[in-house]
């Protein structure tokens, strides 16, 4: 099999990011797997010379790639990577698709309608791409996002937070949706050290701002910046988290949850957040992202609790990045009919 791996224009183009860090680990696993994957090059690629290609998120600039690739023959996936907001909005232009107007929402039922599976991070996301993009269930298959963790247990995220101390993790790009400034309101006024690794892009610059301007006099809120996840105090920073927290109101599945775990930390999420609907975070710290308050107490307790180690045994197997390839390769073999070997 040869896989042609292609995405949105500026995916790669922050530091960090969760479909750049899914694509490239997915990428890199597949390949350890035995697979022959390349990216997309518009240049110099010739699409008919790969099997299947595998476009990670459903985007509309993607349409005419997915035109020429159908009438090539190639097969074709789609990691739909969908905030499930709009679906109203979604469902009733597919009920004019037929009217002669070009709009967005054309361009992506096209991509759906030419594509052999989309693949939903969530539960929820599957029923949305049903319902709302009216996508045939046998379509549309379930595969977590994958993570791993090479966490360090060393004095580094001490040494810039100025001591040895329980703290609470949280990364994102900054953002309203991303929601920080709901936990530095929460935090700024305790005893209790937060740690805010990421940065803006340049649409939320003025947010990233506000949000420095909220916890100017806060001792206890440390602002890392931009880390590579190559970056040493990005691996200290999650070997040493007490509480990892996603406080964000939407998101396509929330990464950084799931490698905080896997570095032993305690989660604490947004009750909004779509990973809720896993089984292994059924019983995990939960707020309404709305509510400082609740936000406050949460994490509070959080970082008076502890964490067992066959919770984060559990989340390891389940959300492994060989787990997740095993699961891709079954849908390339699906789509292309062959047999296991």
């Amino acid at each position: 099999m040869r896989i042609l791996i292609n995405t949105y224009d500026t995916a790669f183009q922050n530091q960090a990011g969760g479909v750049r860090n899914r694509i490239e680990k997915t990428v890199k696993t597949l390949r350890l797997s035995g697979l022959d994957v390349d990216y997309f090059d518009k240049y110099t690629t010739k699409i008919e010379d790969y099997d299947v290609l595998h476009i990670f998120k459903l985007d509309s600039a993607s349409s005419a790639l997915v035109d020429f690739a159908y009438n090539k023959g190639v097969k074709i996936v789609v990691s739909s990577i969908m905030t499930l907001e709009k679906g109203r909005l979604a469902d009733f232009y597919w009920r004019i698709k037929k009217i002669p107007i070009a709009t967005l929402y054309k361009r992506l039922f096209n991509i759906c309608d030419k594509t052999d599976m989309i693949i939903a991070e969530t539960p929820r996301e599957a029923l949305f791409m049903q319902k709302y993009y009216h996508i045939e269930k046998e379509r549309i298959i379930v595969i977590p996002n994958g993570a791993d963790t090479n966490a360090i247990k060393d004095n580094l995220i001490y040494e810039k937070i100025g001591g040895n101390m329980p703290y609470a993790l949280v990364v994102a790009r900054f953002d309203q949706n991303k929601n920080q400034l709901n936990v530095i309101r929460a935090m700024r006024d305790t005893d209790n050290t937060i740690v805010f690794v990421g940065g803006p892009d340049p649409s939320s610059e003025e947010y990233y701002q506000y949000c420095l301007e909220e916890a100017k006099d806060s001792k206890n809120i440390v602002f890392l910046g931009w880390l590579d996840s190559e970056d040493s105090l990005l691996k200290s920073a999650y070997g040493n988290a007490k509480v990892i927290v996603c406080p964000s109101y939407n998101e396509t599945f929330g990464l950084s949850i799931i490698e905080g775990i896997m570095a032993g930390a305690i989660p604490a999420i947004s009750n909004t957040l779509p990973l809720c609907e896993y089984d292994a975070f059924k019983n995990c710290f939960r707020f309404n992202p709305n509510d400082v308050s609740e936000i406050k107490e949460t994490i509070v307790e959080a970082l008076n609790s502890y964490i067992d180690d066959r919770y984060i045994k559990n989340v390891q197997k389940q959300f492994s990045w060989d787990s997740v390839a095993r699961k891709h390769i079954e849908v390339y073999r699906k789509i292309l009919k062959l047999k296991k070997s």
